[in-house]
């Protein structure tokens, strides 16, 4: 028997949760984009849209969601920190 809930989230969702919690965390420390406010407020977006995903109240389902600067955010967070 599984200790799988229906309502758990994937390995792949986990990795984009820690992802954006990661980024989040880095936006508060001010160790990512500390001195461009468009970026960080996009890391920060970003952020917010990882640690929802597979969420019923969610809209993000896919990389294709995200704003062109919130995915150069990611990028350059998974260059610089995975």
């Amino acid at each position: 028997m599984s200790n799988i809930s229906y309502y758990d989230p994937t390995p792949q969702q986990k990795m984009l949760i820690e992802y954006g919690r990661a980024m989040i965390a880095q936006c508060e420390a001010n160790e990512l984009f500390p001195k461009d406010d468009e970026m960080w407020n996009a890391a920060v977006t970003c952020g917010n849209k990882l640690v929802g995903v597979g969420t019923t109240w969610s809209k993000f389902k896919s990389i294709d969601d995200l704003s062109e600067n919130e995915k150069k955010a990611l990028l350059y967070y998974l260059e610089n920190n995975a």
